[in-house]
């Protein structure tokens, strides 16, 4: 879109070609370019402060695709904050300068394709009695987006004048240098719109048998690459970018660690089933723990209300800041990597798990979602197992938010 003045056609003209120099003038660090007659690329390639993105241009192939009348809005990084770039990223010479030419070819082109939109001439600063295509704060796709519709959308924040970019809390150094199709902004960061790596939040099974389809909910799930159970690729099916459908695999025993890899990364691991089952509808045929103890609230080891899997969960009806001390069979804890509860809380809630003792300090603190089953794994690294001895042979469970509520707890154990 075209940035419609209200003006007549000539004042258009002397105003731009007379702003143009000024604002060339006034700002500092723009290299001297002369405005009044460059096209936005022209303006980049003029500019002294810019010559590694210009080269960058080149590197990649993509002069002719920009230097064009089209209509262009640029978002650029100075030399010295690409310089930057490279060096954190590895592209440095024999001498440790940086070196845009070690860039791969595909990505020093998605680089400069992340930096520009396409069929918007905007500006940031807004003049008095002129209606303009403004650039205003939200999400914009970029000539990376039409070239990889899996990358994220450029973000842009305009506030008070100020703009910051691709969620940079650092302004942008240069604005609302134009040209005759567009605008060029400079920035004091690099864009990268490639997705992070893969995030796993939950699973919806906490146990599962092979051929069993379990949902992966998580983040960053573009371009996957694999699913895997401990080290056998299992069958997915991508559903989103927050969702994954995998078929657990035929040799699946009792448990697994599970992990996703895109080709931006591997994630988090996430665990399903258990090797010690702790409680499922009971206590190693038990129905209460060895022992009970804590202060606050009332528990039933048998109920019916609310179940995860099976028969059977624990009620715990809590005070603020109560807890229960449930003593089971002994754990050689060396053996296990994760205290393993799926939870259900009739509000949210934050609960502390400990494990060999009741001190808030040796325990993990969860939030704890409302009205869903939580499967939640925690690292016995969190635990300070250097505290516990060789054998844990008991459970913490505190209130940990201050508010009274009900949770239920299911499929305790360690894997």
């Amino acid at each position: 879109m075209k940035i419609i003045y209200k003006l007549k056609q000539i004042a258009v003209c002397a105003f731009l070609v007379a702003l143009a120099v000024s604002c060339d003038n006034d700002l500092p660090g723009v290299g001297g370019a002369e405005q009044n007659y460059n096209t936005a690329y022209g303006l980049i390639k003029a500019n002294t402060n810019l010559l590694l993105f210009n080269k960058a241009i080149q590197l990649a192939g993509l002069e002719a695709t920009l230097n064009t009348n089209e209509d262009f809005t640029y978002f650029v990084p100075a030399d010295a904050i690409l310089e930057a770039y490279l060096v954190k990223n590895g592209y440095v010479n024999a001498l440790g300068y940086p070196d845009i030419t070690l860039v791969p070819v595909a990505d020093l082109k998605q680089i400069v394709l992340s930096h520009v939109v396409k069929g918007a001439k905007k500006r940031v600063g807004k003049l008095a009695g002129v209606t303009a295509d403004y650039l205003e704060t939200g999400e914009l796709t970029t000539l990376a987006n039409t070239a990889n519709p899996d990358l994220y959308l450029l973000g842009v924040n305009v506030t008070d004048g100020i703009l910051k970019v691709n969620g940079s809390d650092k302004p942008a150094t240069g604005l609302d240098y134009y040209a005759t199709n567009g605008f060029v902004n400079i920035l004091d960061n690099v864009i990268s719109l490639s997705p992070p790596t893969p995030v796993i939040s939950v699973l919806s099974q906490s146990f599962a048998s092979p051929g069993d389809v379990v949902t992966i909910t998580g983040s960053h799930f573009v371009k996957v690459k694999s699913v895997k159970f401990g080290e056998t690729e299992a069958v997915f099916k991508s559903i989103s970018k927050t969702a994954i459908e995998v078929t657990v695999p035929a040799d699946f025993g009792s448990y697994a660690l599970v992990k996703v890899q895109t080709e931006y990364g591997i994630s988090n691991i996430a665990t399903i089933g258990v090797k010690f089952l702790v409680y499922g509808d009971n206590f190693s045929g038990a129905p209460a723990p060895l022992s009970v103890g804590g202060w606050g609230g009332t528990q039933d080891f048998q109920n019916t209300e609310n179940v995860n899997r099976g028969t059977y969960s624990i009620k715990r009806t809590t005070d603020k800041w109560s807890a229960m001390y449930i003593q089971h069979n002994p754990v050689k804890i060396a053996d296990y990597g994760y205290l393993k509860v799926s939870i259900y809380a009739t509000v949210s809630t934050r609960i502390l798990f400990s494990i060999g003792g009741t001190s808030d300090d040796d325990g993990k603190a969860i939030d704890i979602k409302a009205g869903e089953w939580n499967n939640i794994s925690i690292p016995i690294s969190d635990l300070h197992p250097e505290k516990l001895g060789t054998n844990v042979n008991s459970l913490f469970v505190k209130e940990y938010s201050g508010l009274p509520g009900i949770i239920y707890l299911d499929d305790i154990g360690y894997l």
